[in-house]
């Protein structure tokens, strides 16, 4: 079995009295996207920050790419790449001054900066671009011409922190399809999102809350071990088929999703019984058939128990 590219073991980081981040241990495999989740708050950038020496660890321990991290830091961060969370492309240049900036730091020149840079642009989709003032450029452009300057060196490991934050749906599918070709090339990626549905696409995937790991895993194997199965029901009263839900002990959660009620139910149970009983009450609906429960419905779980444990 390969060795992982990325090993975490205990990080923690306190800031005096106060723990960001509290024993954090898990591995990124060679060639995957690992997609490290939480809400505002809960550590995701300030493990990554640790990871890209920007912050000390206070405590615990990293390899990447066969080596230690923290005291063969110059010669390992030369192999990775980061994109911030605030892009910290230059305004007052164009696309490709930027690129050319940026490739002088790693160290690129002449006909290979050339190269990289016209191959980055056109990779990223972002080539018509590249006269234009990064000031002039949309949200999605100024996201993708940050990746295309964090790539720049050819690294192994990539860290993204939160990239397609305020991009619209069409230019955020833009960008996976851009971080699966470069997955194809041989990089592994650690992605901060705050998007389930991306979450949904990722290799492997870890929870942090208050940071601390709450759960980490394949998205269908986190979902299959909360043990649960969800029943939709879509109804216009959707408020009351809610509340009447509520009422009945086999329903362990019921939940608002547009105008349609999620059930969930503990894996296996029969839910016709109640169905009937939903209908017995004077309530109309629609039941779309059993189904796993959602990254979302995860989130929530974990969200709720964090709370329940303070």
């Amino acid at each position: 079995m390969a060795e992982p590219v990325l090993a975490v073991e205990g990080l923690t980081r306190r800031f005096g009295t106060f723990t960001a981040v509290s024993n954090l241990s898990f591995e990124i495999e060679p060639g995957e996207i690992f997609g490290f989740l939480g809400p505002n708050g809960a550590g995701k950038s300030t493990t990554i920050r640790m990871l890209c020496g920007v912050l000390a660890p206070s405590a615990g321990k990293a390899r990447a790419l066969g080596l230690d991290l923290f005291t063969e830091a110059d010669r390992v961060r030369a192999r990775m790449g980061y994109m911030s969370q605030k892009s910290s492309l230059l305004t007052d240049l164009t696309a490709a001054e930027n690129l050319r900036f940026f490739g002088g730091l790693y160290g690129l020149e002449g006909s290979r900066l050339a190269g990289e840079v016209e191959y980055r642009l056109k990779e990223m989709q972002v080539w018509e671009e590249r006269d234009l003032m990064v000031s002039a450029l949309s949200t999605g452009e100024r996201q993708r011409v940050a990746l295309a300057a964090a790539t720049l060196h050819r690294p192994e490991i990539l860290f993204l922190d939160e990239p397609t934050s305020g991009v619209d749906p069409l230019r955020r599918r833009l960008f996976w399809e851009a971080m699966d070709e470069l997955v194809a090339s041989g990089m592994s990626i650690l992605v901060t999102t705050h998007n389930l549905g991306e979450a949904d696409q990722c290799d492997r995937l870890a929870f942090i809350m208050a940071g601390n790991l709450m759960a980490y895993g394949r998205p269908r194997g986190l979902k299959e071990a909360m043990g649960r199965q969800v029943v939709e029901l879509r109804t216009d009263r959707f408020r009351a088929l809610q509340a009447e839900a509520r009422r009945h002990p086999e329903v362990l959660a019921a939940e608002l999703q547009g105008r349609a009620v999620r059930l969930s139910l503990a894996a296996g149970t029969d839910p016709a019984p109640l169905l009937s009983r939903l209908r017995a009450a004077g309530l109309e609906f629609e039941a779309l058939p059993p189904e796993l429960p959602s990254l979302e419905d995860l989130f929530v779980d974990l969200v709720q128990r964090s709370r329940a444990d303070v």
